[in-house]
């Protein structure tokens, strides 16, 4: 199962050992990662740095318009 699940045996026995990040916008708890937010880490820690800033701007242009938009 822990094969099938992308994560340690151990995770699935005792938790996930992961502490909390701190973040630019706070404080991050790792723990609250769903299996397809990991799976996306995954591949995101496997690509180019080029296209990982990409990605970022990506995700910093959505924050931005998310932002905005809650601000009605």
């Amino acid at each position: 199962m822990a094969e099938w699940l992308h994560v340690s045996a151990d995770e699935l026995r005792f938790g996930t050992l992961t502490p909390a990040v701190k973040s630019q916008a706070g404080s991050f708890d790792t723990t609250a990662l769903t299996m397809q937010d990991r799976d996306m880490l995954v591949k995101y820690t496997a690509l180019s740095v080029a296209d990982r800033k990409t990605v970022c701007d990506v995700v910093l242009a959505l924050a931005v318009a998310a932002s905005v938009k809650a601000r009605g």
